[in-house]
């Protein structure tokens, strides 16, 4: 068995990770000179899009040997729209940088292989290693990849705006913001990193060329808005813009023995657009049947459910106005939301769902 991993991000390593756990190795390779997520930012890792995982790091570890420290776990969220705050508590997840941060999960991950060698700065083909490899995993990230091969079911592209932002902030505490006036159908986010420094970034579907166009208007007026509601002046270290981020799945897990992972498979949760647990999952997934010790598509399933889930409850809140968005946000003072939102061990994704349902119906 001779085994070729195509991307060296969170589902690729995981699988390598996996794979030498189980008595094998593999020929990881990178097109990037060095490994990260192209993108120095902060993500949140959360049970919301994927339970029953209450606490994804002590799952990671206690299930596959998989070991992840994040930079701070997440006690409160709070939830802005137009003319209303509120808040959640708990255990709500944790916080983990990427890109090329030394801790981020990635370097991490890759800091725990023994024998598999990662062959940076490489662009051979799928092609070209399909024919010499039995096993090939395609983890590069990209969408485009998966769709050379079989059908990528879009859900939508998206915009990102954001920086690196210094500030005043409490570690353990998430600041999310819906309002259509700068997050058209999307929503704003600030991800601390330590006390002084923030992940500050405003994501929605380009479902029409103005909104992409306005970018900038858009982000200017977020950052305000930010400003405003922390009480401080923002001041950004370091701007980033994307485009056309592509968030869908793919129409098979696998084909022949080539395997789809991480954002080639479709771990992109549409809710929060975040989908960290998801790739490494279908990195060790993709491994676990690779060494015959499962089967990959019924492995996968769990997570197309997530994906499902995810996507209902984001189109839910993309009927939403920004009055209904206040009344939805003043509802979460309530003790029985709150504990819909926090309580481990159930689908919160559908419980969010049911909490939206008569405001979307309004």
């Amino acid at each position: 068995m001779k085994t070729a991993i195509i991307g060296a991000g969170l589902a690729g390593l995981s699988c390598a990770l996996t794979l030498e756990k189980h008595g094998h190795t593999a020929d990881i390779f990178e097109q990037r000179k060095e490994i990260g997520f192209r993108y120095d930012i902060a993500e949140l890792m959360t049970p919301i899009l994927h339970a029953p995982i209450d606490d994804s790091v002590k799952f990671f570890s206690e299930t596959y040997d998989i070991h992840l420290k994040p930079t701070s776990n997440v006690q409160k969220i709070f939830v802005h729209s137009e003319n209303e705050s509120a808040y959640v508590e708990g255990n709500i997840g944790f916080i983990n940088m990427r890109g090329q941060y030394r801790e981020s999960y990635e370097k991490q991950i890759a800091q725990q292989l023994v024998h598999s060698k990662i062959q940076y700065d490489s662009h051979a083909s799928y092609e070209a290693i399909s024919k010499e490899y039995t096993h090939v995993v395609l983890a590069t990230g990209d969408p485009q990849d998966t769709q050379q091969i079989q059908p990528y079911d879009i859900a939508f592209p998206s915009t990102f705006a954001g920086a690196i932002v210094k500030g005043d902030f409490v570690r353990n505490e998430v600041h999310t913001w819906f309002n259509s006036q700068f997050a058209p159908k999307g929503m704003g986010y600030l991800l601390p990193h330590s006390k002084t420094q923030a992940t500050l970034v405003i994501v929605y579907p380009q479902y029409e060329d103005d909104w992409i166009q306005n970018r900038k208007g858009f982000w200017e007026a977020f950052v305000k808005q930010a400003s405003h509601t922390l009480n401080q002046e923002v001041v950004i270290e370091k701007e980033f813009t994307i485009t056309d981020y592509m968030v869908g799945k793919c129409r098979y897990p696998r084909i022949g023995n080539t395997f789809f992972v991480g954002n080639c498979f479709g771990a992109i949760t549409p809710f929060l657009g975040f989908g960290q647990t998801g790739s490494i999952l279908s990195g060790i997934y993709a491994a676990q049947d690779i060494c015959g010790l499962g089967d990959y598509e019924a492995l996968c399933k769990p997570l197309f459910k997530d994906y499902d889930d995810s996507l209902v409850l984001r189109r839910g809140v993309e009927k939403l106005s920004n009055h209904q968005l206040d009344l939805v946000t003043r509802s979460l003072h309530n003790s029985m939301v709150k504990k819909v939102v926090t309580q481990p061990n159930m689908s919160v994704l559908k419980g969010l769902s049911h909490v939206l349902k008569p405001f979307i119906s309004k």
